[in-house]
């Protein structure tokens, strides 16, 4: 394997310098100072829910769906994929991709885990007295 020596600034500093050279772009932007806030939030809350359908509403609302967190965070990543290969910078953008599909797989494997834990939940409540299923009959109307 390949390796580059790099002798310049090292990554704090490097990151201290982004933030002052940007500061001026970031004010004149309608973004949140504080974009984790909603997440922080569902995570104390957490601490709060006592069953799993409110761990799982906590999670869904921090990490689900096209509107949360992870995908926006994924999205997010995707366009500086994008910035960075019209900047002519390929193997970046690339690696970009490569951490906004770790995402997409931590989506699915988080919704999979909500699935599971409703489903174990549900495994474990006491039967409900509800309306008795009806018979299902086949193609001829004789019941199955």
């Amino acid at each position: 394997m390949l390796t580059t020596t790099y002798n310049g600034p090292g990554s704090s500093e490097l990151r201290r310098r982004a933030g002052q050279e940007a500061a001026a772009f970031l004010r004149g932007l309608p973004v949140p100072r504080d974009p984790a806030a909603p997440l922080r939030a569902c995570t104390e809350a957490m601490a709060q829910a006592t069953t799993p359908a409110e761990v799982h509403a906590l999670t869904e609302l921090a990490a689900g769906g096209e509107e949360a967190g992870l995908i926006a965070l994924r999205n997010l990543l995707r366009a500086a994929g994008d910035r960075c290969r019209e900047q002519g910078h390929a193997q970046l953008a690339a690696r970009y991709d490569r951490t906004s599909d770790l995402l997409d797989i931590a989506d699915r494997t988080l919704f999979q885990l909500g699935i599971d834990l409703l489903a174990a939940a549900h495994d474990t409540l006491p039967d409900r007295p509800g309306p008795t299923p009806a018979l299902v009959a086949d193609a001829e109307g004789a019941p199955r």
